[in-house]
């Protein structure tokens, strides 16, 4: 009689674990989302409903850079995209607002923005599929895009930021962002009693280019 032996299944790495593979860690990220939310307290009453958003954007993607320069990443500026690149691997980091499903693997991630052709642009080299990290580096030389994705929420009268850092599929231009090839998804980030900070959600920026 054959015997078959069952052997377990690798378990998935934590989110510690996939984002020390970027070389990312929670603190850094949360250093950026505190520093949007703080900025949204200083947009002023009668400014634009998107103001608040904007700040929010601006300084999200301002300190990010500010911590990831810290540990040898490099401001990266093509495309006026607002990215960071990491020193030796084909990665680039970026700030983008999610949905209400951010951080729920189990759920539909969406942007919540249509792109336009310089995230069609940016997005081409990346992967297809959640098999394929680094590997097509190697073979193209173009670079990873990924985001730290989030979205700010109330809670039981509590503010959070739902989070996760996420590489997209190449996306159309015109189109929102709901395909992914990797997700590592974090839990929610809780700020505490609702105060001055309203989760209106950041604006987002994207810039008319040529493609080539």
């Amino acid at each position: 009689m054959t015997e078959i032996l069952f052997h377990p299944a690798t378990p998935m790495p934590g989110p510690d674990a996939r984002l020390a593979e970027l070389d990312l860690k929670v603190e850094y990220l949360d250093q950026a989302i505190w520093a949007g939310l703080n900025a949204r307290t200083s947009a002023p009453p009668l400014g634009p409903t998107n103001g608040a958003g904007l700040l929010d954007w601006i300084h999200r993607v301002g300190r990010l850079r500010e911590v990831l320069v810290e540990q040898g990443w490099s401001r990266y500026d093509k495309w006026n995209a607002g990215l960071v690149r990491h020193p030796s691997k084909p990665v680039v980091l970026g700030a983008l607002q999610g949905n209400r499903h951010t951080g729920d693997p189990g759920a539909k991630l969406r942007s919540d923005y249509t792109k336009g052709p310089a995230i069609t642009a940016m997005t081409r080299d990346n992967d297809h599929d959640q098999f394929s990290l680094f590997a097509d580096f190697e073979r193209h030389g173009g670079l990873k895009l990924w985001f730290l994705v989030t979205f700010p929420t109330v809670r039981n009268g509590r503010l959070v930021v739902l989070r996760e850092v996420s590489q997209p599929e190449p996306t159309p231009q015109g189109q929102v962002i709901d395909h992914w090839s990797h997700r590592i998804t974090l839990p929610p980030y809780d700020f505490g009693p609702v105060a001055d900070i309203t989760p209106d959600g950041p604006a987002e920026i994207d810039f008319t280019v040529s493609l080539r």
